[in-house]
C-alpha cells in the first residue's frame, strides 16, 4: 500500500500518545516520514528553521506554555511557503463543543479527531488525503 503523504508532523506533550500514533500511522502506511514534537513551541521552531515542513501535522490541543489554539495562530504567521503546504488534523482529549466550533473555523484545521485515533479513522485520512493530492495533480 502506498502512502497517502510526503510527511506528518506529531506534536502532542504526551510521548505515550506520540508512541501510539506514530505506530497507528506506520502500520496504515499513511506517511513516507514521521517527526514528533512535545510541544508547540518545539514545532514551530522546527517550522520556523525549515525543518522536515509536513504535509499534514496532528496537534493535540491541551498541552503547556503553546496549546494547540495558539500554535494555530502562530502557524498563520509563518511563511506562505509553510501555510500552503501544511494541513491540520486535531487529534485531542477535548470533546467540548467549543473547541470542536473553534478549530473547525480554522482553514488550515481538515479535521478534528476525538482521541485515540483508529484505524477506520486513518482510513478517513487516507481517502482525503489521497484524493486531494489527485485534484492537485490535476491542477
Amino acid at each position: 500500500m502506498e502512502t497517502c503523504t510526503e510527511s506528518v508532523l506529531l506534536i502532542d506533550d504526551n510521548e505515550i500518545d506520540i508512541f501510539i500514533t506514530r505506530r497507528l500511522l506506520e502500520f496504515n502506511n499513511f506517511s513516507k516520514n514521521i517527526y514528533s514534537a512535545c510541544s508547540g513551541r518545539d514545532a514551530l521552531e522546527q517550522l520556523k528553521n525549515n525543518e522536515n515542513i509536513p504535509d499534514v501535522i496532528f496537534l493535540d490541543l491541551n498541552m503547556p506554555v503553546i496549546n494547540g489554539f495558539r500554535f494555530l495562530k502562530e502557524l498563520a504567521q509563518l511563511p506562505d511557503a509553510v501555510q500552503d503546504r501544511v494541513q491540520v488534523v486535531v487529534l485531542t482529549s477535548s470533546e467540548n463543543k467549543k473547541d470542536i466550533r473553534k478549530a473547525s473555523r480554522n482553514p488550515i484545521v481538515v479535521d478534528y479527531v476525538p482521541k485515540p485515533l483508529t484505524h477506520e479513522k486513518i482510513r478517513e485520512l487516507r481517502t482525503y488525503f489521497i484524493a486531494k493530492s489527485a485534484v492537485s495533480a490535476i491542477d
